[in-house]
Protein backbone atom coordinates (compact mmCIF):
# COMPACT_ATOMS: atom_id res chain seq x y z
CA UNK A 1 0.00 0.00 0.00
CA UNK A 2 1.32 3.40 -0.71
CA UNK A 3 2.22 5.26 2.31
CA UNK A 4 0.83 8.61 0.76
CA UNK A 5 -2.23 7.62 -0.05
CA UNK A 6 -3.05 5.68 3.37
CA UNK A 7 -2.16 8.48 5.09
CA UNK A 8 -4.15 10.73 2.58
CA UNK A 9 -7.36 8.46 3.39
CA UNK A 10 -6.70 8.65 6.83
CA UNK A 11 -7.21 12.20 6.97
CA UNK A 12 -10.06 12.20 4.82
CA UNK A 13 -11.44 9.82 7.75
CA UNK A 14 -10.42 12.15 10.50
CA UNK A 15 -11.73 14.98 8.71
CA UNK A 16 -15.50 13.39 8.60
CA UNK A 17 -15.07 12.18 11.47
CA UNK A 18 -17.74 14.57 13.91
CA UNK A 19 -16.38 17.16 16.37
CA UNK A 20 -16.27 15.64 20.09
CA UNK A 21 -19.57 15.94 21.84
CA UNK A 22 -20.03 19.63 23.69
CA UNK A 23 -20.19 17.48 26.99
CA UNK A 24 -17.02 15.31 26.77
CA UNK A 25 -14.66 19.02 25.47
CA UNK A 26 -16.38 20.86 28.66
CA UNK A 27 -15.46 17.83 31.11
CA UNK A 28 -11.54 18.12 29.58
CA UNK A 29 -11.95 21.59 30.54
CA UNK A 30 -13.36 21.04 33.79
CA UNK A 31 -10.70 17.97 34.63
CA UNK A 32 -7.82 20.51 33.73
CA UNK A 33 -8.78 23.44 35.95
CA UNK A 34 -8.47 23.43 39.37
CA UNK A 35 -10.84 25.57 40.75
CA UNK A 36 -14.37 22.83 39.75
CA UNK A 37 -15.83 22.06 42.35
CA UNK A 38 -18.06 19.05 43.04
CA UNK A 39 -21.28 21.17 42.14
CA UNK A 40 -19.52 21.93 38.88
CA UNK A 41 -19.25 19.03 37.72
CA UNK A 42 -22.63 17.62 39.09
CA UNK A 43 -24.32 20.04 37.54
CA UNK A 44 -22.15 19.67 33.54
CA UNK A 45 -22.48 15.42 34.04
CA UNK A 46 -26.84 15.66 35.10
CA UNK A 47 -27.43 17.93 31.86
CA UNK A 48 -25.95 14.96 29.96
CA UNK A 49 -28.57 12.02 30.50
CA UNK A 50 -26.53 9.23 28.77
CA UNK A 51 -23.69 9.70 30.74
CA UNK A 52 -25.35 10.17 33.83
CA UNK A 53 -27.10 6.65 33.01
CA UNK A 54 -24.03 4.89 32.80
CA UNK A 55 -22.00 6.66 35.68
CA UNK A 56 -25.13 5.42 37.58
CA UNK A 57 -24.58 2.01 36.24
CA UNK A 58 -21.12 2.10 36.49
CA UNK A 59 -21.31 3.09 40.65
CA UNK A 60 -24.21 0.49 41.44
CA UNK A 61 -21.84 -2.49 39.42
CA UNK A 62 -19.72 -5.01 40.44
CA UNK A 63 -17.22 -2.75 39.85
CA UNK A 64 -17.25 -0.71 43.24
CA UNK A 65 -20.12 -3.47 45.05
CA UNK A 66 -22.08 -0.74 47.01
CA UNK A 67 -24.60 -2.37 49.52
CA UNK A 68 -26.86 0.88 48.87
CA UNK A 69 -27.80 2.13 45.44
CA UNK A 70 -26.11 5.09 44.45
CA UNK A 71 -29.17 7.13 43.42
CA UNK A 72 -28.00 10.49 41.90
CA UNK A 73 -24.60 12.06 40.47
CA UNK A 74 -23.89 14.15 43.11
CA UNK A 75 -24.41 10.92 45.49
CA UNK A 76 -21.99 9.29 43.08
CA UNK A 77 -19.38 12.05 43.41
CA UNK A 78 -19.72 11.88 47.49
CA UNK A 79 -19.32 7.90 47.57
CA UNK A 80 -16.60 7.80 44.42
CA UNK A 81 -14.65 10.91 45.26
CA UNK A 82 -14.52 13.56 42.94
CA UNK A 83 -11.45 12.52 41.35
CA UNK A 84 -12.57 9.46 40.50
CA UNK A 85 -16.46 10.49 39.11
CA UNK A 86 -14.19 13.19 36.86
CA UNK A 87 -12.05 10.17 35.12
CA UNK A 88 -15.30 7.53 34.75
CA UNK A 89 -17.63 10.38 33.44
CA UNK A 90 -14.59 11.46 30.87
CA UNK A 91 -13.97 7.91 29.91
CA UNK A 92 -17.75 6.90 29.54
CA UNK A 93 -18.25 9.53 27.56
CA UNK A 94 -15.64 9.14 25.14
CA UNK A 95 -16.12 5.46 25.06
CA UNK A 96 -19.86 6.23 23.75
CA UNK A 97 -18.39 8.59 21.01
CA UNK A 98 -15.38 6.15 19.95
CA UNK A 99 -18.47 3.21 19.78
CA UNK A 100 -20.78 4.70 17.40
CA UNK A 101 -17.75 4.72 14.57
CA UNK A 102 -19.43 2.94 11.39
CA UNK A 103 -17.88 -0.80 10.63
CA UNK A 104 -15.43 -0.94 13.62
CA UNK A 105 -15.79 -4.35 14.37
CA UNK A 106 -16.88 -5.96 17.94
CA UNK A 107 -14.15 -7.57 18.36
CA UNK A 108 -11.57 -5.05 17.94
CA UNK A 109 -14.22 -3.01 20.56
CA UNK A 110 -14.65 -5.79 22.80
CA UNK A 111 -10.94 -6.12 22.91
CA UNK A 112 -9.56 -2.94 23.02
CA UNK A 113 -11.79 -1.20 25.77
CA UNK A 114 -10.99 -4.01 28.07
CA UNK A 115 -7.38 -3.03 26.85
CA UNK A 116 -7.74 0.60 27.22
CA UNK A 117 -9.67 0.14 30.73
CA UNK A 118 -7.21 -2.18 32.23
CA UNK A 119 -4.54 0.52 30.98
CA UNK A 120 -6.70 3.06 33.14
CA UNK A 121 -6.80 1.54 36.14
CA UNK A 122 -3.23 0.32 35.63
CA UNK A 123 -2.28 4.30 35.33
CA UNK A 124 -3.83 4.62 39.11
CA UNK A 125 -1.55 1.68 40.54
CA UNK A 126 1.71 3.11 38.90
CA UNK A 127 0.79 6.77 40.15
CA UNK A 128 0.19 4.94 43.60
CA UNK A 129 3.36 3.17 43.56
CA UNK A 130 5.45 6.39 42.52
CA UNK A 131 3.41 8.06 44.89
CA UNK A 132 1.89 10.89 42.57
CA UNK A 133 -1.79 12.05 41.92
CA UNK A 134 -2.87 10.30 38.93
CA UNK A 135 -4.30 13.05 36.94
CA UNK A 136 -5.06 13.25 32.95
CA UNK A 137 -2.92 10.19 32.74
CA UNK A 138 -6.17 7.72 32.89
CA UNK A 139 -7.89 9.18 30.33
CA UNK A 140 -4.62 9.23 27.79
CA UNK A 141 -4.58 5.58 28.86
CA UNK A 142 -7.92 5.16 27.90
CA UNK A 143 -7.44 6.79 24.64
CA UNK A 144 -3.83 5.34 24.18
CA UNK A 145 -5.19 2.43 21.33
CA UNK A 146 -7.91 4.87 19.44
CA UNK A 147 -5.35 5.31 16.63
CA UNK A 148 -6.68 1.24 16.23
CA UNK A 149 -10.39 1.89 15.93
CA UNK A 150 -9.92 4.33 13.17
CA UNK A 151 -7.37 2.06 10.97
CA UNK A 152 -10.09 -0.47 11.31
CA UNK A 153 -12.64 1.79 10.12
CA UNK A 154 -10.83 3.12 6.87
CA UNK A 155 -8.77 -0.20 6.09
CA UNK A 156 -10.93 -2.39 8.04
CA UNK A 157 -10.00 -5.62 5.61
CA UNK A 158 -6.59 -5.08 5.10
CA UNK A 159 -5.68 -4.14 9.39
CA UNK A 160 -7.58 -6.88 10.56
CA UNK A 161 -5.50 -9.09 8.60
CA UNK A 162 -2.85 -7.66 9.56
CA UNK A 163 -3.54 -8.23 13.03
CA UNK A 164 -4.32 -11.92 12.51
CA UNK A 165 -1.00 -12.18 10.82
CA UNK A 166 0.83 -10.42 14.09
CA UNK A 167 -0.87 -12.69 15.99
CA UNK A 168 -0.01 -16.16 13.81
CA UNK A 169 3.83 -14.56 14.04
CA UNK A 170 4.13 -13.62 17.34
CA UNK A 171 5.07 -10.13 16.45
CA UNK A 172 4.42 -6.35 16.86
CA UNK A 173 1.38 -4.65 15.51
CA UNK A 174 3.40 -1.54 15.44
CA UNK A 175 6.11 -2.86 13.25
CA UNK A 176 3.41 -4.67 10.95
CA UNK A 177 1.46 -1.31 10.98
CA UNK A 178 4.20 0.66 9.94
CA UNK A 179 5.46 -1.96 6.82
CA UNK A 180 1.61 -1.33 5.70
CA UNK A 181 0.84 1.84 5.58
CA UNK A 182 4.01 3.80 6.61
CA UNK A 183 2.44 4.71 10.02
CA UNK A 184 1.55 3.41 12.67
CA UNK A 185 -1.89 3.68 15.27
CA UNK A 186 -0.14 6.09 17.64
CA UNK A 187 0.53 8.37 14.78
CA UNK A 188 -3.33 8.25 13.61
CA UNK A 189 -3.71 8.72 17.50
CA UNK A 190 -2.10 11.91 17.43
CA UNK A 191 -3.65 13.20 14.42
CA UNK A 192 -7.25 12.41 16.08
CA UNK A 193 -6.68 14.15 18.74
CA UNK A 194 -4.81 16.82 17.46
CA UNK A 195 -8.12 17.47 15.31
CA UNK A 196 -10.17 17.46 18.12
CA UNK A 197 -7.90 19.91 19.64
CA UNK A 198 -7.24 17.98 23.36
CA UNK A 199 -4.45 19.42 25.13
CA UNK A 200 -1.24 18.19 24.99
CA UNK A 201 -1.30 16.75 28.45
CA UNK A 202 -3.30 14.54 26.95
CA UNK A 203 -2.56 13.85 23.60
CA UNK A 204 1.62 13.28 23.78
CA UNK A 205 1.20 10.18 26.04
CA UNK A 206 -1.28 8.59 23.05
CA UNK A 207 1.30 9.83 20.67
CA UNK A 208 4.65 8.44 21.87
CA UNK A 209 3.71 5.58 24.80
CA UNK A 210 5.65 3.73 22.67
CA UNK A 211 8.29 5.75 21.87
CA UNK A 212 8.93 7.32 25.22
CA UNK A 213 12.06 8.97 23.97
CA UNK A 214 9.57 11.29 21.74
CA UNK A 215 8.17 13.14 24.49
CA UNK A 216 9.93 16.98 25.67
CA UNK A 217 10.88 17.10 29.45
CA UNK A 218 7.76 18.64 30.64
CA UNK A 219 5.63 15.55 29.24
CA UNK A 220 8.01 12.54 30.15
CA UNK A 221 6.87 11.24 33.18
CA UNK A 222 3.15 11.21 31.82
CA UNK A 223 4.10 9.24 28.64
CA UNK A 224 6.57 7.32 30.52
CA UNK A 225 3.02 6.48 33.15
CA UNK A 226 1.19 5.27 29.98
CA UNK A 227 3.47 3.30 28.31
CA UNK A 228 4.29 1.62 31.48
CA UNK A 229 0.89 0.75 31.68
CA UNK A 230 -0.11 -0.01 28.46
CA UNK A 231 3.02 -3.41 29.52
CA UNK A 232 1.15 -4.21 32.65
CA UNK A 233 -1.99 -4.06 30.69
CA UNK A 234 -0.77 -6.57 27.67
CA UNK A 235 1.18 -8.35 30.76
CA UNK A 236 -2.36 -9.17 32.47
CA UNK A 237 -3.63 -10.28 29.49
CA UNK A 238 -6.31 -7.75 29.53
CA UNK A 239 -7.40 -7.56 25.72
CA UNK A 240 -4.32 -8.61 23.62
CA UNK A 241 -6.12 -7.71 19.96
CA UNK A 242 -3.27 -7.26 17.78
CA UNK A 243 -0.31 -7.65 20.52
CA UNK A 244 1.03 -11.21 20.27
CA UNK A 245 4.21 -9.96 21.68
CA UNK A 246 4.40 -7.90 24.93
CA UNK A 247 6.63 -4.81 24.38
CA UNK A 248 9.99 -4.36 25.95
CA UNK A 249 10.32 -1.19 28.76
CA UNK A 250 11.80 1.79 27.74
CA UNK A 251 14.68 2.64 29.53
CA UNK A 252 13.88 6.46 29.35
CA UNK A 253 10.23 5.23 31.12
CA UNK A 254 12.50 2.41 33.58
CA UNK A 255 14.72 5.48 34.91
CA UNK A 256 11.87 8.17 35.01
CA UNK A 257 9.47 5.87 36.96
CA UNK A 258 12.47 3.93 38.94
CA UNK A 259 11.04 0.91 39.13
CA UNK A 260 12.30 -2.87 38.25
CA UNK A 261 11.12 -6.16 37.40
CA UNK A 262 9.72 -7.00 40.31
CA UNK A 263 8.03 -3.52 41.13
CA UNK A 264 6.11 -4.45 37.23
CA UNK A 265 5.34 -7.91 38.05
CA UNK A 266 3.79 -6.98 41.53
CA UNK A 267 1.49 -3.96 39.88
CA UNK A 268 0.27 -6.56 37.14
CA UNK A 269 -0.63 -9.13 39.77
CA UNK A 270 -2.91 -5.60 41.16
CA UNK A 271 -4.34 -5.12 38.06
CA UNK A 272 -5.34 -8.76 37.78
CA UNK A 273 -7.07 -8.58 41.16
CA UNK A 274 -8.91 -5.46 39.44
CA UNK A 275 -9.80 -7.92 36.31
CA UNK A 276 -13.64 -7.82 37.68
CA UNK A 277 -13.64 -4.82 38.01
CA UNK A 278 -12.54 -4.08 34.34
CA UNK A 279 -15.46 -6.20 33.13
CA UNK A 280 -18.00 -4.95 35.18
CA UNK A 281 -16.86 -1.33 34.09
CA UNK A 282 -16.83 -2.44 30.23
CA UNK A 283 -20.45 -4.23 30.95
CA UNK A 284 -22.02 -1.38 32.91
CA UNK A 285 -21.52 1.38 29.66
CA UNK A 286 -22.94 -1.10 27.05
Amino acid sequence: MDPENAKQLIFENIKNLPTLPDIVQKLITLIQDERTSASDLSKLISYDQAISLRLLKVANSAYYGFLKEVATVQHAIVILGFDEVKRLSLGIGMINFMSGMNDVSFRLLQDLWKHSVGCSLATQIISKKIDIVPDITTTSALLHDIGKLVLDNVFSIEYRSVMDKVKAESSYALDAEKNIFGFDHADVGLWLCSKWKLPPALILPIAYHHHVENADKANMLNVSIVHLADIISHKAGMGNYGDATIPPLNELAKEMLQVNEEAIETMVKDLLNEEEKVQAFISAIQ
